[in-house]
């Protein structure tokens, strides 16, 4: 079971690495959904969750030298990181604080998180707690993740298998497989102005069919799954599973969908 606002993930140098992987294909959506939503220069911006620190440089390229982005993470290793990576941008200041008790004193013109809320236990307190963090006028801007709906126009044997997996292991640790598509009803119950939403995808086929991310997600919860004693990366043969996928999927003229990233933005009086 989930514990209060606790990412199961860990903040490990492989995690990182696996995050970092996973950027390259989110931050385009990510960094489309925030020009829709309105971030620009000058802005002040608070980055929640940030880890390795990719959705804070993507603010950070849209408000400029003349804006600044505070980027808080609850762990201070991950700071660290995105510290390491990231300290030559002046824009971007870094500081612990933990979702539970965020009390930053100061009011942002935005605040945005990705893949964040899916991993809290009360994100209607969370946006409640995020709102009071907007000055008048000011935005806020999710970016969730969906992993429930069906992954592929063919459902092979092997991409049944590691859907099964993902999905059983976000049961276990209560990871919300579907957290972008209640964000509307996540808004409104925490008495916000309805948002706006986008949705959006990595999708492709043979070659491009991107087998890896879902082979890098389940390369993160895989020890987890091992201690449970539901598979082993040898059962698995983990090394060669995202070829292996893309082959069985390609035979099959297969398209294989990303995880649905939902947007929502709002403008907060």
């Amino acid at each position: 079971m989930k514990e209060q606002n606790r990412y199961v993930l860990g903040e490990s140098e492989t995690e990182q690495l696996r995050l970092r992987d996973q950027s390259v294909v989110l931050d385009p959506l990510t960094r489309q959904l925030h020009t829709e939503a309105g971030i620009t220069a000058g802005m002040s911006v608070l980055d929640i969750g940030t880890g390795a620190g990719h959705v804070a440089a993507i603010a950070a390229d849209l408000v400029g030298p003349s804006g600044h982005v505070l980027a808080v993470d609850r762990n201070p290793e991950a700071l660290d990181g995105a510290r390491d990576r990231l300290g030559h941008r002046r824009e971007i200041e870094f500081a612990e604080a933990d979702l539970d008790s965020l009390d930053l004193d100061q009011q942002f013109d935005a605040v945005v998180g990705r893949a964040v809320l899916m991993h809290v236990s009360s994100p209607v307190e969370v946006l409640r707690r995020l709102g009071r963090h907007l000055r008048p006028g000011g935005l806020l801007v999710m970016h969730e993740l969906d992993v429930s709906q069906e992954w592929a126009s063919v459902n092979t044997p092997l991409l049944e298998r590691v859907r099964e997996l993902i999905l059983q292991a976000f049961g276990i640790f209560g990871i919300d497989s579907r957290a972008g598509r209640d964000l509307f009803a996540a808004y409104r119950s925490a008495g916000l102005p309805d948002p706006h939403l986008t949705l959006s995808a990595p999708a492709g086929g043979g070659a491009e069919a991107p087998s890896f991310g879902w082979v890098n997600a389940l390369a993160a919860l895989l020890p987890y799954l091992e201690q449970q004693g539901i598979v082993t990366a040898d059962e698995l043969g983990i090394d060669s599973l995202t070829q292996r996928l893309t082959d069985e999927l390609d035979a099959e003229d297969a398209t294989l969908l990303g995880p649905l990233l939902y947007g929502a933005y709002c403008t907060v009086d």
